[in-house]
């Protein structure tokens, strides 16, 4: 048992490793890459693959982040989990829903209670992706997150020692 909290305890206290997508914050578009091929290239060029990769996204940068899980989560199962704050684009074809089934990595979808359209399109998400949750934050519209951070580190917490006990 000792040695199984041992694991869980090294495997939880991995480094973060952040990454401004071309395009997002100050950083320029690359002009012959996909954000979700540059996601694959970073997690290949920095060999993030043991124990295993959570990625995190919020708002604009979650359509490409779900784009990467989709296409890449078959040819990279070390993927362990996902968790997208705040918005879960609708923009994807019933095509590229029903691929998501193939999803293997534990996913959470964090939304404020009050934005309908976040609400509606991660429990819509969550049908095609069976091993995913919803979390939505109760009177809270989009940054719940400053709203109540200790509520909000607490589950983000909660998830990753989950995620932890299923490797």
């Amino acid at each position: 048992s000792s040695g199984v909290q041992k694991s869980q305890k090294q495997w939880y206290q991995r480094r973060v490793r952040a990454l401004e997508l071309p395009g997002h914050g100050l950083s320029q578009v690359a002009p012959n890459l996909r954000p979700a091929e540059f996601i694959k290239l970073f997690i290949q060029h920095l060999d993030l693959y043991e124990p295993g990769v959570v990625l995190v996204s919020t708002d604009d940068s979650n359509s490409d982040t779900m784009e990467y899980l989709i296409r890449y989560s078959r040819s990279s199962p070390l993927v362990k989990g996902y968790i997208n704050i705040d918005s879960a684009k609708t923009q994807y074809t019933d095509m590229q829903r029903i691929t998501a089934e193939s999803v293997q990595a534990q996913v959470l979808f964090l939304c404020g209670g009050s934005d309908g359209e976040c609400l509606t399109t991660a429990h819509d998400w969550s049908r095609y992706i069976s091993s995913s949750r919803v979390h939505s934050f109760s009177n809270a519209y989009r940054e719940f997150y400053n709203e109540d951070p200790v509520v909000f580190n607490t589950i983000l917490k909660r998830f990753l020692e989950y995620v932890a006990k299923s490797t």
